[in-house]
């Protein structure tokens, strides 16, 4: 027997340490996806970019997702299915990537958990907050590495971001204003298989679809492609705009600022615009509230206007901090000596080259550059703690926030009340 596989089989059999299980910086790491449709399809091929880890195993439930990565492994013995837990029970696998409608995370986390395997799953963490609570304990329980696949936090503009924001140049920071608007000629969520393609596969069916194995963890409901492609619109399948957008921008705040779980949230909405079916909002208002730390974040999206797009506001009393996925940069406090002549300085600069004053910007006194901070992608950064067992930049706890942040504004929705976090029970309750 193998010395790898030896190991292997002891930790499997007598629960050995997770040192037993440690991949070494020369050893291979056997990688499953499941889920190789719009979001799976990338990080699929984004994993097999890294020196050292095979994927060895896909799992999906459409057979043109399976057919479309299968065309482009680099892995000629890779295996194939839509058997989930047959995917995870595979000896061969050391850790895998989650990318499933939400409503699936959940099973396949904690089945992935208790078989020692390495979680990478993409946001929102999962739908309900009993299940949170079971991932957690299943990770932590079987001391599994798993990376929650909110990217910002491995952008280096973030990083540069929570550099700014702690090292207390902002002073004092009560509020925080989060917002992403989108919108594109046909409604939001109308994607299949990439984000850019808004038509129906011509062969899905249920010879093509496993709509049984889709359904298994919800209502039973006759086949619906609508629902199998188009899920997000859907409250039985997600969490809406809470889980896609509000989590990631809120995430985006966590990581720079370290707020943790709101302590009351209010949560406004509605389908204003889009009409086609959906019973999920397509406009999302919050008001997540820390009263301890006298500080509110107040997130806003809509699907029907995009002019202002997407940005992380940090409203600081001594200067104000911007970033977004494409920029970091911070101005100084309006209110401070010098800042009108410096203002009046820039408009005429330019005046200069044909601008009106009126269409400046404050300028800013800082504005990152490209390359000057650089930082290790995502999903390099979750191999890289599989090999040495450290915590992901957004790693159980992190998710475990992130989750119950979601679940207090949708409750908030469902409730038409205000909502208040205990976190001696781990309980949503009315204000």
């Amino acid at each position: 027997m193998q010395r790898r596989d030896f190991l292997k089989s002891a930790a499997a059999l007598t629960g050995a340490p997770a040192l037993l299980a440690q991949k070494g910086p020369n050893d291979t790491i056997g990688l499953a996806v499941i889920g190789v449709g719009t979001r799976g399809y990338y990080l699929y091929q984004e994993f097999q970019k890294i020196a050292g880890v095979e994927i060895r195993s896909i799992c999906d439930l459409y057979d043109g997702n399976l057919k479309r990565a299968r065309a482009v492994a680099k892995n000629d013995r890779m295996k194939s299915g839509k058997d989930w837990e047959k995917t995870l029970d595979d000896p061969d696998i050391d850790a895998v990537v989650i990318a499933t409608p939400d409503f699936w995370h959940a099973p396949m986390t904690i089945r992935a958990a208790e078989l020692k395997k390495d979680v990478y799953v993409e946001k929102g963490w999962c739908t309900k907050l009993e299940d949170a609570k079971r991932m957690r304990a299943a990770l932590k329980n079987n001391a599994r590495v798993m990376q929650l696949g909110h990217n910002y936090n491995s952008m280096p503009q973030f990083h540069k971001g929570r550099e700014i924001y702690r090292s207390g140049a902002l002073g004092k920071v009560a509020a925080i204003r989060i917002y992403i608007d989108r919108t594109n000629p046909w409604p939001e969520w109308q994607f299949f298989q990439d984000y850019m393609v808004t038509e129906m596969p011509k062969d899905a069916s249920p010879e093509t679809i496993d709509w049984e194995r889709f359904i298994a963890n919800a209502s039973k409901r006759p086949f619906n492609a609508e629902r199998f492609f188009l899920w997000r619109k859907w409250w039985e399948y997600g969490t809406g705009i809470a889980g896609d957008l509000y989590s990631h921008l809120w995430d985006g705040a966590n990581m720079i600022a370290g707020l943790g779980i709101p302590e009351t949230t209010v949560t406004q909405g509605g389908n204003y615009f889009w009409k086609d079916g959906r019973d999920v909002p397509d406009q999302w208002n919050v008001l997540a509230d820390y009263p301890s730390k006298e500080q509110s974040v107040s997130f806003h999206c809509t699907f029907h206007n995009r002019h202002y797009g997407e940005v992380l506001e940090f409203m600081g009393r001594d200067g104000t901090l911007e970033v977004a996925p494409g920029f970091c940069r911070s101005y100084a406090a309006e209110w401070k000596p010098g800042y009108k002549d410096r203002l009046r300085e820039h408009a005429q600069e330019l005046a200069a080259i044909g601008y009106q004053p009126r269409e400046a910007a404050p300028p800013a006194d800082y504005s990152f550059k490209p390359g000057e901070l650089e930082v290790s992608s995502h999903w390099q950064d979750f191999i890289d703690c599989v090999r040495s067992r450290a915590t992901p930049r957004c790693g159980v706890d992190r998710a475990f926030e992130e989750a119950v942040t979601i679940f207090l504004s949708v409750e908030s929705y469902k409730r038409n009340a205000k909502v208040r976090w205990d976190p001696y029970a781990e309980a949503i309750v009315n204000c």
